[in-house]
C-alpha cells in the first residue's frame, strides 16, 4: 500500500509539476498578449493623433475653399458690375445721351382722376414734347386749356424736366383752366 501511495504521490507531483509548467506557459502567454495589447494601444493612440491632425487639416482646407469661393463670387460680382457699366456706356452712346442726361420715370394724373399714365423719359426732354405724348394717349385734353403741377409747383412747358425740378418717380398732375 505504501508503494501505491508513493506512486500516487509521484503521479500527483508529476501532475503538479505539469500544472506549474502549464501555468508558467499561460503566464508567459498572458504577458506576451499584454505586451501585444500595449503595442496595439500605442498604435491606436498614434493613429488617433494622425486622424485628429488630418481632421484639422481638412477643416483648414474647407475654410480655404470657402474663402476662395467667396473671392470667386466677389470677382464674379465685380465682373458683372464692370459688364453692366459697359452696357450702360454702350446704351448711353447708342441713344446719344450727353453728360448729365439720365432716364427718369414720371407719372401723370389729373384732378378728375381719369389719367393714369407713366413713362420713362430723359431728364433733359422739353416738357411740351412730353405733353404731346400725353395728349396722344388722352386726346380729349387737346381741346382744353391745361396746366401742370408737380410737388405744388407749376410746370413751365418750355423748360426741361430737369429745369422744372422734376425728379424720378414724381407725379405730375394735369389741371384744366376754367375761365368761365
Amino acid at each position: 500500500m505504501k508503494s501505491d501511495n508513493n506512486e500516487n504521490i509521484k503521479i500527483i507531483e508529476a501532475k503538479n509539476s505539469s500544472s506549474e509548467n502549464n501555468n508558467k506557459e499561460y503566464i508567459n502567454k498572458i504577458n506576451e498578449l499584454e505586451k501585444y495589447i500595449k503595442k496595439l494601444e500605442l498604435k491606436i493612440k498614434v493613429r488617433d493623433k494622425i486622424i485628429n491632425e488630418e481632421k484639422i487639416k481638412n477643416e483648414n482646407l474647407n475654410k480655404k475653399i470657402k474663402e476662395l469661393e467667396n473671392k470667386s463670387n466677389k470677382n464674379l460680382e465685380i465682373n458683372n458690375i464692370i459688364e453692366l457699366k459697359n452696357e450702360i456706356k454702350l446704351f448711353r452712346e447708342y441713344n446719344n445721351f450727353s453728360e448729365g442726361e439720365k432716364l427718369i420715370s414720371i407719372k401723370f394724373g389729373s384732378e378728375k382722376q381719369d389719367i393714369d399714365y407713366s413713362m420713362i423719359i430723359k431728364n433733359t426732354e422739353i416738357f411740351s414734347q412730353i405733353e404731346i405724348m400725353l395728349y396722344k394717349k388722352y386726346p380729349k385734353y387737346t381741346e382744353t386749356e391745361n396746366y401742370f403741377l408737380v410737388s405744388g409747383n407749376r410746370v413751365n412747358r418750355h423748360k426741361t424736366l430737369q429745369d422744372n425740378n422734376i425728379k424720378n418717380n414724381d407725379i405730375i398732375t394735369l389741371y384744366i383752366n376754367n375761365f368761365d
